[in-house]
């Protein structure tokens, strides 16, 4: 895809999920059915693939700096917004962990 990276923003202290009231909190990090669906869409050689990514990151970089440097944001929700100027063409909210949006979705907002 050609996506231009300065289109794309990441809300790294959470002022815009404070303002667009993203769920946060030790409450939101539970969601068994998200856990379900997540491993239903994964097979045992995509999980592996990805716990390895993890570590080799970890192992590269270090460990605290896979997580925000304010530990309390790693209980943030985030959501998707695409937008076309001032026009928003996808909003996806997560609840909870794992709530993503759809790839399908997003791709589809993107043409």
């Amino acid at each position: 895809m050609d996506i231009d990276p300065s289109l794309c923003f990441g809300d790294e202290d959470g002022r815009m999920g404070d303002a667009l009231a993203l769920e946060k909190g030790f409450k939101t990090m539970w969601n068994p059915p998200a856990v379900d669906k997540m491993m239903s869409r994964n097979d045992e050689d995509s999980l592996k693939a990805l716990g390895e990514a993890y570590k080799n990151a970890a192992d590269n970089i270090g460990i605290q700096n896979l997580a925000p440097p304010n530990i309390k944001d790693t209980l943030r929700q985030g959501g998707t917004f695409v937008f076309r100027g001032e026009t928003n063409v996808l909003e996806h909210f997560d609840g909870k962990v794992g709530d993503n949006c759809e790839i399908d979705s997003i791709l589809q907002a993107l043409k």
